[in-house]
């Protein structure tokens, strides 16, 4: 016990009289760049945001869960153009189905990955007028969806 006070002394008391290094040129800026991202980038021009959700659904043919995590980039290229996307990280831990054990495996392999979800590009013509093209890639667990899977089937289209 006493060689632990003793080291931990030691140590304690050399910690305090040993100087750090130190470099001076640390803040210094390189002139030579700007602060464009490859030049061409600004930074400042650029949005991100964060989206976390959690979702489990059940019906009469089986159960599923889907954890999502999307991010949503933005960059301004001028006050006419802009151009952003959405990216899905989704993880389906849990996936029953009264189809049988393949189906459900096939069913959380399809849920789970990494998608581009949204992707769009808004210019403004004028004042009063827009033009927006959007590509959207929809997976199964949206409602409106669940007219045309099995899984989802609706007993009204019967």
């Amino acid at each position: 016990m006493k060689k632990l006070i003793t080291a931990v002394l030691i140590i304690t008391i050399l910690t305090g009289v040993i100087n750090a290094q130190y470099k001076s040129d640390v803040n210094k800026v390189n002139s030579t760049t700007n602060s464009l991202i490859l030049g061409i980038f600004n930074p400042k021009n650029f949005s991100m945001k964060h989206s976390f959700q959690v979702s489990m659904l059940t019906s009469s043919y089986g159960t599923f869960s889907v954890t999502s995590y999307i991010n949503s980039m933005e960059y301004k290229f001028s006050e006419k153009l802009k151009v952003s996307a959405d990216v899905k990280l989704q993880y389906s831990p849990y996936a029953s189905s009264k189809f049988g054990k393949d189906y459900s495996t096939a069913l959380q392999n399809d849920l789970t990955g990494l998608k581009l979800s949204r992707l769009s590009l808004d210019y403004k013509i004028s004042e009063n007028s827009n033009l927006y093209f959007e590509f959207r890639n929809l997976d199964g667990v949206y409602p409106y969806d669940s007219y045309y899977s099995p899984f989802f089937y609706n007993d009204i289209n019967r």
